[in-house]
């Protein structure tokens, strides 16, 4: 059986907060289907009368054979809300001129008299193989701002999660909103002698990589499929031959659908190669899981070299560019953060470190920037809601992202006027070709100047709202005076990898190497000056690129005259007997985290008393 991961909606910026429900509770040989509480509020944002048509699908075969006794609806208002009706179809009523036709399972009135409202079906339906879509309309007059939203939905999303028609904007067809908005928050009430009391489905498990001899803790993903919700679950681990039992503690609401996450550990493996793992749910509540579907499979890839994904960040900027002082501080706030894996370049355009109009990705104005020459973000927001801190996030979830060839360099002064940049790139799996080639980058840190060209535009000033990083430009004037940049590109071997710089055959764990050499005369900007200012502030870095499209697959960097292996980074370690500040989480996808369950697994960020950063994986 195969169940979709459901995963965090894009509509979250749009959360009003989660709200209680006066609804009833369900009897036993009741359960209430539900993925979410209703925390978001969708709508077409229109201001005119409209008639809105929404549903979702039950298609798990597990659901087959129970009955649709009723739904419980949430409205956010119920002013300018009328002419509802809730209804079952086995597709998706055909639309004509703008209008919905009827479903072809039933259709039941109800008023809109409370923000929460349940309606049960004169005739229960019994869902059969093919499942069945529940939904509801109603009628939106002149729209107030709560009416323009009038649809509650969750967090989470699932394909079949919310289907839309509205005589206005979704006029022509019904449409999927799957992934970009939540699954309607509706609860559909389930009844019949089939409701499981204490049952459990592992749904989802990660494909892994690891080293030959370490042992790796991760999470699968459980939802409840019974009446009784779950307290504790006993699951099997199974792989290489080898079977290991575990029991957690955790806390899933007694709804069908609701889903947590739970930490498992698989073993240190000798040998090279893919494993297959199983996980069965074998008890729930210390009963046994009444779950048809109790298992889920993984893949466990185990290599001799495991490549540390380091993604890089290029920032397209200029001291002309008023809204760019965002990207300078949040590579400063990178730097500051991660300060042995994170690979900034800094692209200048129109100011004395320019060095270059032809860019490695698609720019089309300033400020821009890209992660790994695959996905345009900001510098500072990352992908999240502008005026908030979250390139750190997004280069986290880009770093997840397995690599497929380790990446060291180091760097050494031949002469006074030429620095020489050597990559050994070990890849841990081998092919008969290479689609692969290295490029190298120069930049430098604690660039500055007197001269007009280096002062800072500053749109910023006097703007709220921003983080406290960004005090010296929103508490700053118009133009910023004496900036000290780092992470400038100030030459490069080309605009993409070097042809012939990796080779095929590639043969698995045993490292290509490749030099190249920047001469100090050539380090100019486009006006022909030379723009070392200070060579101890050199940094080369070494970009592993895919040339099937162009992509950066791995990076690392070194100070000019040292090694990534040793003493690549410029800002000194940390040491234990620091003392900390400041303590944040993060899930294994990057997402900063609130409020940490016990028992999950986290990346853990330490912030001291001076501003350094340590990070670790732990499990709460």
């Amino acid at each position: 059986m195969i169940f979709p991961r459901y995963f965090l909606s894009m509509a979250a910026a749009l959360a009003l907060g989660v709200q209680g429900t006066a609804f009833a509770q369900q009897a036993d040989n009741e359960i209430v289907y539900c993925l979410g509480d209703h925390e978001l509020d969708y709508g077409t944002g229109g201001k005119n009368a409209e008639t809105y048509d929404v549903a979702l699908r039950l298609a798990d075969p597990a659901l087959v054979g129970l009955q649709v006794k009723a739904v419980r609806i949430s409205f956010a208002q119920t002013e300018q809300l009328s002419n509802a009706h809730a209804w079952l179809t086995k597709a998706l009523p055909a639309v004509k001129s703008s209008k919905a036709g009827e479903p072809d399972i039933c259709k039941q009135a109800f008023e809109i008299s409370t923000t929460d409202v349940e309606v049960v079906f004169d005739e229960p339906y019994t869902i059969t193989a093919e499942g069945v879509y529940v939904g509801y309309s109603f009628d939106v007059a002149k729209a107030t701002d709560e009416a323009a939203r009038p649809v509650k939905t969750t967090q989470y999303t699932s394909p079949d999660g919310f289907y839309i028609h509205t005589t206005k904007v979704y006029r022509t067809a019904w449409r999927s909103l799957y992934p970009n908005a939540g699954q309607l928050a509706m609860q559909v009430v389930l009844a019949g002698d089939g409701v499981m009391q204490n049952a459990a489905s592992a749904v989802w498990a990660p494909e892994v990589n690891i080293k030959t001899g370490q042992s790796w803790w991760d999470e699968f993903e459980l939802v409840n499929h019974g009446n009784k919700g779950i307290r504790n679950v006993e699951y099997t681990l199974e792989i290489d031959g080898q079977t290991f039992t575990n029991q957690q503690s955790v806390y899933v609401k007694n709804i069908y659908g609701r889903f947590t996450t739970v930490p498992f550990e698989l073993p240190a493996l000798s040998e090279k190669g893919a494993y297959p793992y199983t996980i069965t749910i074998t008890k729930v509540n210390g009963e046994a899981n009444e779950d048809a579907y109790p298992s889920v499979s993984g893949v466990c890839n185990v290599y001799n070299t495991l490549p540390k994904h380091r993604s890089v960040v290029e920032e397209y900027t200029g001291t002309w560019c008023g809204y760019c002082p965002r990207g300078f501080v949040g590579l400063e706030e990178m730097n500051r953060l991660y300060p042995d894996d994170f690979i900034g370049i800094s692209y200048h355009n129109g100011d004395p470190m320019e060095i270059t109009s032809q860019f490695p990705s698609d720019v089309n104005g300033f400020p821009d920037c890209w992660l790994d020459r695959k996905g345009q973000t900001d510098a500072f927001c990352g992908n999240s809601q502008y005026g908030t801190f979250g390139i750190d996030q997004a280069w986290l979830q880009a770093c997840s992202v397995f690599a497929p060839a380790a990446v060291e360099v180091e760097s050494e002064w031949t002469d006074d006027e030429t620095l020489k940049a050597t990559a050994y790139v070990t890849f841990p799996v081998e092919r008969a070709d290479c689609p692969y080639e290295l490029g190298f980058v120069l930049t430098q840190d604690g660039m500055t100047g007197t001269e007009s060209g280096w002062t800072q535009s500053n749109y910023y000033a006097g703007e709220e709202g921003w983080p406290e990083s960004m005090d010296q430009f929103t508490q700053g004037s118009r133009s910023i005076k004496g900036l000290v940049f780092n992470d400038v590109i100030v030459a490069r071997s080309g605009i993409a990898g070097i042809e012939g710089s990796l080779t095929a055959p590639i043969v698995a764990d045993v490292a290509q190497q490749y030099s190249y050499a920047f001469r100090m005369q050539d380090v100019v900007n486009t006006s022909g000056q030379n723009i070392v200012q200070d060579k101890q502030q050199l940094r080369v870095i070494a970009l592993v690129i895919d040339t099937r499209d162009g992509s950066i697959v791995n990076a690392n960097k070194a100070m000019a005259g040292l090694s990534s292996v040793t003493t690549g980074i410029a800002r000194p370690a940390l040491t234990q007997d620091e003392t900390v500040s400041h303590v944040d989480y993060y899930d294994l996808q990057g997402r900063r985290v609130v409020m940490p369950r016990q028992g999950s697994l986290y990346i853990k960020a330490e912030t001291t008393a001076n501003g350094q950063v340590r990070t670790s994986k732990i499990r709460m």
